[in-house]
């Protein structure tokens, strides 16, 4: 006798159908995709080959292609990434704004996407360890963030050519984790007990933020001297500066909601992710109006921390919070690293150029682990431990599609002489992300039982 669900009472094992069950829950995901698709399409009367029809085409792609690759025990996002990739350079998606007037919205989704996760990251933090390892976490931030820049700066000078301050600023450029890439594979672990122990997940995931402040401000300085926008001096403030505010904001917002809604309110869990969820948002998109676009997301993760604190005192807290910020981040992630992946063109890259970025990455991926270790030495990971920190620190992507196209932009509309060392810049964040982002999260996803212990 069976129940509802499926399920075999009394003991006795399931059917042959039922042992092949993600086959099956795949086809019926693939059936009920399919007749979304086709009821947005007589919705809003679109024909094959439109521009509305190249959105859908690319979300249910990744989705699909995510699906799989989690079948074949790879990162999902690494099947999402590969299917923007394919859709951009094969002709059938277009990341063109005028050519396309559904890319900006499909831009600002991503940027909801990525506050969504911002959030979940926030809600896992672990208090008492991060007050541990604060120490540990400011220099994971900062020190190989540094030597990677001034490894690319040496490389690039003397391999490609560049002058001094290209170089420095490609190493900004290429220092910057992914957030979008490290934090899917670190919450899954965190839900499963790995690494908790000594805060390896936590440490990781509060240095990232700082890292990706650091490296955007110091690209800012460097833009500013190679294109004499604005003074040098105001550019270097612009990291602290977004620091600050980032920790002022997202501490009061912590608070907010921290007390509001209160606890004995009816719905107080979708309440609670409504704020923090709409306030990321607005944080995100307000963040980049001021001109601090660090601020944001730290604030978001802050605010999200700040407010699990405050949960947890008045004996409030719920797993649920938790639970529905991981379910919309699933809904989320596939237009993600799908549009990540669409903003990678493989005909930018020229041949001569992909041994000699190789070599290039090679080199300041070197230069960042031998830091790592150094950063960790007088820590209580053991070799396993360090090395999960090391590969956890290497994924670019996000960051590298957002700013690699600026100096090329720029020196189209201020200095066409310097075109050429902007598309080499460009050419190197491309390869960057195209090696970094799927080795870094196949490693991580496919080790990560093998490196921590629950």
């Amino acid at each position: 006798m069976t129940t509802e669900d499926g399920i075999i009472k009394g003991g006795r094992s399931t059917s042959w159908a039922c042992k092949i069950h993600p086959v099956f829950n795949l086809f019926t995901s693939i059936v009920c995709v399919t007749l979304t698709c086709s009821a947005m399409f007589m919705f809003f009367e679109v024909s094959p080959g439109s521009e509305l029809s190249s959105v859908v085409l690319l979300v249910a792609l990744s989705w699909a292609c995510g699906k799989v690759a989690d079948m074949l025990y790879l990162p999902p996002l690494l099947g999402m990434l590969l299917a923007g990739l394919v859709l951009r350079n094969t002709g059938h998606y277009t990341v063109d704004v005028h050519s396309n007037r559904f890319q900006p919205y499909i831009i600002n989704l991503r940027e909801v996407a990525l506050a969504v996760l911002l959030i979940a990251s926030g809600l896992s933090l672990d208090a008492s360890m991060l007050r541990k390892l604060r120490f540990v976490v400011f220099q994971l931030a900062i020190l190989p963030c540094i030597t990677e820049t001034v490894a690319a700066a040496v490389v690039t000078h003397y391999l490609f050519g560049l002058p001094w301050i290209w170089g420095i600023l490609l190493g900004c450029i290429l220092s910057p984790v992914s957030s979008a890439v490290i934090l899917p594979a670190l919450l899954d672990f965190k839900q499963r007990g790995l690494g908790e122990d000594k805060g390896i997940i936590t440490l990781v995931m509060a240095a990232c933020s700082f890292d990706d402040i650091f490296c955007i401000s110091a690209f800012g300085v460097c833009l500013s001297i190679i294109f004499s926008q604005g003074s040098w001096e105001t550019n270097a403030m612009q990291g602290p500066m977004e620091i600050a505010i980032g920790i002022g904001i997202g501490l009061i917002l912590g608070v907010a909601v921290g007390f509001v809604p209160h606890k004995c309110e009816q719905n107080l869990t979708v309440k609670r992710m409504y704020l923090l969820t709409v306030s990321g948002v607005l944080l995100t998109f307000g963040s980049k109006m001021i001109e601090y676009p660090g601020a944001g997301p730290l604030a978001i993760m802050t605010a999200a921390f700040v407010a699990a604190i405050f949960w947890k005192k008045t004996n409030s807290f719920s797993e649920n919070v938790e639970i529905m910020s991981n379910n919309l981040w699933d809904f989320l992630e596939p237009l993600l690293f799908a549009s990540i992946g669409s903003e990678i063109d493989l005909f930018s890259i020229e041949p001569k150029l992909l041994f000699s970025g190789f070599i290039l990455l090679t080199i300041t991926s070197l230069v960042r682990v031998l830091t790592c270790f150094f950063v960790l030495k007088d820590t209580n990971y053991n070799l396993r431990e360090k090395i999960f920190v090391n590969v956890a620190w290497l994924p670019k992507a996000t960051v590298q599609a957002a700013i690699g196209p600026i100096a090329l932009d720029m020196a189209r509309t201020y200095n066409p002489q310097l075109v050429s060392y902007a598309s080499d810049v460009l050419a190197i964040s491309v390869l960057a992300i195209l090696i970094t982002a799927p080795v870094g999260a196949i490693v991580m996803t496919l080790m990560g039982e093998y490196f921590l212990r629950k």
